[in-house]
């Protein structure tokens, strides 16, 4: 993995942690986000592990590399296998094309980022 995409990995993860007290304290939404999101992801009829890799192919239909990064993590650690991630994948392709295939790209990066 190139160092430019290791870093831009761990910025993205800093980020997220070094500003959710800032969110928190200072956006009216974030907690209540916070919040739907911890109901969405649950375990109820779709396990987590298949709520993240739907996220995860959403995540790259619609571009968010911050999103990525976290879905291809969390749906890691729900015990997604490297098979499923590129399963996930290739439906994401399908239901974007080109840009989502650009960005399943940087799926795989996150995906071998998390496995260390």
């Amino acid at each position: 993995m190139a160092e430019f995409v290791e870093d831009k990995i761990t910025q993205s993860i800093n980020d997220r942690k070094n500003l959710n007290s800032r969110f928190s304290k200072n956006c009216t939404t974030y907690n209540t986000f916070l919040e739907l999101e911890k109901k969405a992801f649950s375990e109820g009829n779709l396990s987590k592990k298949h709520k993240e890799l739907m996220a995860l192919a959403i995540s790259i239909v619609t571009k968010c590399e911050p999103c990525i990064e976290w879905h291809v993590q969390q749906a890691h650690l729900a015990g997604a296998t490297d098979e499923e991630i590129y399963e996930t994948i290739d439906v994401a392709i399908e239901m974007g094309g080109g840009p989502a295939a650009a960005y399943s790209r940087f799926a795989l990066n996150a995906l071998d980022f998390h496995r260390k």
